[in-house]
Order: structure tokens, then C-alpha cells, then sequence
């Protein structure tokens, strides 16, 4: 999976800053393989992408709050988010 903000890759560890982040992100999925394509057929497989917060802090419960920013389903296996059904529309992330 690779995920891009304005054609720009997002690593783990690196910070983005909230201006780049004003839209939904790319999200690209490898074509589903290896034992997923022992189950099923990947050219009928479907993901589903969920982007939440884990420790997004709230007034009334500040240490075990997740917060839901964006979920897409019924992805094709062999493709992007882009061509799923958008569930919950995307909300960018913000520092508290």
C-alpha cells in the first residue's frame, strides 16, 4: 500500500503539516496476491480502507477516544480507493 497527499509519499515517522493535507490522500493497494488469492479471485477481490486517529484526545474520555477521518469499501483488489464507495466522507486531521 502507498499512501500520497499531493504527489507527495507518506512515510512513517515523517510529520505533515496540516496545509498538506486539506484533501483526501492517494491510497494505492498492490494487486491482492500471495494466500488472500488462495481464498478468492483477485480480479473479484474488494478492500476496504479505514483512516482513523487512534489518540485523537476528547473532552470527556481524553485517553481512549479514535477518531473515524475517512472510509472507503467495495475497492477493487487490483486497483486504488478511488474506485471504491465512499462510506464516510474524508476529513482531514488536525493537532488537537
Amino acid at each position: 500500500m502507498s499512501i500520497t497527499y499531493n504527489n507527495r509519499l507518506v512515510c512513517n515517522g515523517h510529520e505533515i503539516y496540516p496545509s498538506a493535507v486539506t484533501n483526501n490522500p492517494r491510497v494505492r493497494f498492490r494487486e491482492v496476491t500471495s494466500d488472500l488469492s488462495l481464498l478468492c479471485d483477485p480480479q473479484a477481490s474488494h478492500l476496504m480502507q479505514v483512516m482513523t486517529d487512534p489518540d485523537v484526545q476528547g473532552p470527556s474520555d481524553p485517553y481512549l477516544r479514535e477518531h473515524l477521518h475517512w472510509m472507503v469499501r467495495d475497492i477493487p483488489g487490483t486497483t486504488d480507493a478511488t474506485f471504491g464507495r465512499e462510506v464516510v466522507s474524508y476529513e482531514m486531521p488536525s493537532k488537537a
